[in-house]
């Protein structure tokens, strides 16, 4: 089988804002937002002189409005509450075609469609945020806020869509300058809960994985990152533990199907018949209930070490990196020998060079050339990066 594809992408955004001065005890800003992208695909794929042809013209638009005030209700003591309003529409055009350019019945040059990819969605959702920030010094920050997000909702055919996903975020933080500002660290802990929860898996309605909103799922944790500067050394840190929590979640273990199932739901009393035009899943469901969010660790860490020195008239500066990530699931089966992506840990180092405005850096990824699972989907595994170097420069102006 031989296969051509032709992907473009066209995006074209406006931001409009009005800013308040920032040196009184009243800010505010107000703002719209626009966004348009155009995305064609073209995929001909043919296989012993049989063409199938893949069409698709998407086009989606975004809107935003918004606006913040902020009010120092204090000297100390500062109250921020800001709000959007976003729109989204997308709509699609385009079918499977086969047999394009064969001139005989039933394709008749210009080919069969057998699949129309049509469809559209439009849905609209207020977001906001409510902060407050104490600052009892000019060394000390600490911050409270609740935050209201959504992703918007799609189709995966003409008749099929899916729902807008939502979120509140609570969080707590401080954020303070130490060693008489050698030395900056960041504190925090937050608590999301989701609803709606978007996900691929199989529609008994349809035989066939699409898109659906599953269930609501809670995902917190705390985090902590610390920066240090001593003379010519440079030191960072950061570490975050983070527990998920899926609801409710019911759905077909694909894996113990028949092989080539992908018909519809019989309804309650329906024979599937011979040959079968229905199927029923009620014995193939399964629970992920509790579980974690899928791509989820449960520890992420990572540190930097650097040093700089003159010479000649620029600085040498030596920097070397790690980086921890712990396992993963990425399947709601939650198999540990298939859908476990093992924890893995990776160094790099840079060599950078500065004069003036110019830097000139050497730099090396996954140093010690590890081999990694850094995703999966379906049957496949995806493997990161090996050891890769590269020489970059930039100039400030």
């Amino acid at each position: 089988m031989t296969s051509d594809q032709f992907v473009r992408e066209r995006v074209f955004t406006e931001e409009l804002n009005l800013i308040s001065p920032t040196d009184g005890r009243l800010d505010w800003v107000v703002g719209a937002y626009w966004q348009r992208n155009k995305i064609d695909v073209v995929i001909t794929q043919r296989s012993d002189g049989f063409p199938t042809n893949i069409d698709i013209k998407n086009k989606k638009t975004i809107t935003g409005y918004f606006a913040q005030v902020g009010y120092h209700l204090t000297r100390q003591l500062k109250l921020n509450v800001g709000g959007r309003y976003s729109t989204f529409d997308a709509s699609c055009g385009g079918g499977v075609v086969i047999g394009r350019g064969l001139p005989f019945p039933p394709f008749n040059g210009t080919g069969l469609q057998v699949a129309d990819l049509s469809g559209s969605h439009e849905d609209a959702r207020p977001t906001g945020k409510v902060a407050l920030e104490w600052t009892p010094d000019d060394r000390n920050l600490l911050y409270a806020f609740i935050a209201r997000g959504y992703k918007p909702g799609g189709f995966n055919t003409a008749t099929q869509g899916f729902d807008p996903e939502t979120v509140l975020d609570y969080e707590i933080g401080w954020k303070a300058t130490l060693l008489g500002g050698n030395l900056r660290t960041q504190v925090g802990a937050f608590w999301n809960d989701y609803t709606d929860f978007q996900l691929d898996l199989l529609n008994p309605l349809t035989g066939t994985v699409q898109t659906q909103n599953i269930a609501d799922a809670t995902i917190r944790g705390v985090e902590a990152q610390a920066q240090a500067r001593l003379g010519g050394w440079g030191f960072d840190v950061g570490a975050a533990y983070v527990d998920s929590e899926l609801g409710r979640v019911q759905f077909v273990n694909t894996r113990a199907l028949p092989p080539g199932t992908n018909l519809p739901q019989c309804a309650p009393g329906v024979s599937p018949g011979a040959p079968p035009t229905c199927f029923d899943y009620g014995p193939y469901l399964t629970s992920a209930t509790g579980r974690s969010v899928l791509y989820s660790p449960k520890f992420t860490f990572n540190a930097g070490l650097d040093y700089t020195f003159a010479v000649g008239r620029g600085t040498l500066r030596p920097r070397i990196n790690y980086a921890y990530i712990d396992a993963q699931f990425t399947n709601l089966l939650f198999n540990p020998i298939t859908d476990r992506l093992p924890s893995h840990g990776l160094l790099s180092a840079q060599l950078t060079y500065s004069l003036d405005d110019w830097n000139i850096e050497a730099y090396s990824t996954n140093l010690a050339d590890k081999e990694y699972l850094s995703g999966q989907f379906g049957n496949n595994e995806f493997y990161g990066a090996p050891r890769e170097y590269g020489v970059r420069a930039s100039l400030r102006f």
